[in-house]
């Protein structure tokens, strides 16, 4: 699966959980939040393709998909993209 590819299912992902993924253009790294009850993904829009799918899978983790069908492979990246999270943060 292509980066592209794999950033258009996470997006999918988010929007069938009831997250809605918006894509800003700031100083910022984005992430999962809420705003007015509302559940959002903020996303850099200048960051790169991977570093949008990191923060889209780590957003959908921190939400919680424990009770929703999520396809093995897009499975697979997030808890990739969540290991890889948690070795970075103990090696700091």
């Amino acid at each position: 699966m292509t980066a592209e590819v794999l950033l258009e299912e996470l997006k999918a992902l988010a929007l069938t959980v009831g997250v809605k993924v918006r894509f800003e253009t700031g100083n910022f790294d984005g992430g999962y939040c809420l705003l007015r009850e509302e559940r959002l993904l903020v996303i850099n829009r200048r960051s790169n393709v991977t570093r949008k799918i990191r923060t889209l899978a780590l957003g959908l983790s921190e939400y919680g998909l424990d009770n929703t069908f999520v396809p093995p492979a897009i499975r697979e990246a997030i808890d990739d993209e969540l290991a890889k999270a948690l070795q970075e943060a103990r090696a700091a």
